[in-house]
């Protein structure tokens, strides 16, 4: 049972279900790329492909009679008998999990592309040490522990999407400055956050590490992993 329910939580993650209406812009947003519009359009022809493919393996799949080769008998059916069962029913198990794991890939990934990200509520604009009172402080202290991060996924329509406190998500590095990846406590998996040109940060256009910047002076309360944080160093040249 346990098993089951990490499995669902691949294709439809956890969180609190959230419309966005905050009249700025979000802290990340990106169009969803051609191959998450046209998702169930790509699993229907996965659908119609492999069941093709196994009706010709089942129904057609033969091989010539009395053992000689291709070579030997002439194109014609007479000449050719069906294969054994076991090698027609082993290639069409091959491609119906081929076909599964494709579709499921495509659904999966569709709820793990990130298409907006932002973290509300705002944080406060910083004072100077003379005006900050106690209770402003403590104030600016609850605001970002009840900080939450809302994510819309390429599979959600519309403002809507799922939030999770702050204080339960890590960032980390990507392959590259242009990527982030997003983790969550009791979540199995991780959102992708692609930060290339097609990316708006923050209602501007930002590239590479720049836009990763914008991104980390927001995620206060939030945790960032070492892979992260090792990247965001300045490195000290060597004295020779």
């Amino acid at each position: 049972m346990q098993s089951a329910k990490n499995l669902i939580r691949f294709f439809r993650p956890g969180g609190t279900p959230h419309v966005y209406n905050s009249p700025n812009p979000p802290l990340f947003q990106r169009r969803s790329p051609w191959w998450a519009r046209w998702t169930f359009g790509l699993v229907a022809c996965d659908a119609f492909m492999t069941g093709s493919a196994m009706d010709l393996t089942w129904q057609h799949w033969s091989q010539p009679i009395d053992g000689k080769t291709e070579s030997e008998v002439p194109p014609h059916p007479e000449y050719y008998n069906l294969r054994p069962t076991w090698q027609r029913l082993g290639l069409c198990l091959g491609f119906f999990v081929g076909g599964v794991a494709a579709s499921a890939f495509l659904l999966i990934a569709g709820f793990r592309y990130t298409k907006v990200l932002d973290v509300f509520p705002p944080l406060p604009k910083p004072m100077s040490n003379s005006r900050i009172s106690k209770n402003a402080a403590q104030a600016a202290q609850k605001t970002q522990e009840e900080r939450r991060v809302f994510l819309q996924s390429a599979r959600h329509i519309r403002s809507r999407g799922v939030t999770f406190p702050l204080s339960q998500c890590t960032l980390h590095r990507g392959r590259a400055d242009s990527e982030l990846l997003l983790t969550v406590e009791s979540e199995r998996g991780h959102w992708y956050i692609g930060l290339d040109d097609d990316a708006i940060i923050d209602g501007k256009k930002y590239k590479g590490s720049a836009a990763r910047e914008v991104i980390l002076k927001a995620w206060k309360g939030g945790w960032i992993g070492d892979d992260l944080y090792r990247a965001t160093q300045p490195t000290t040249p060597v004295a020779r």
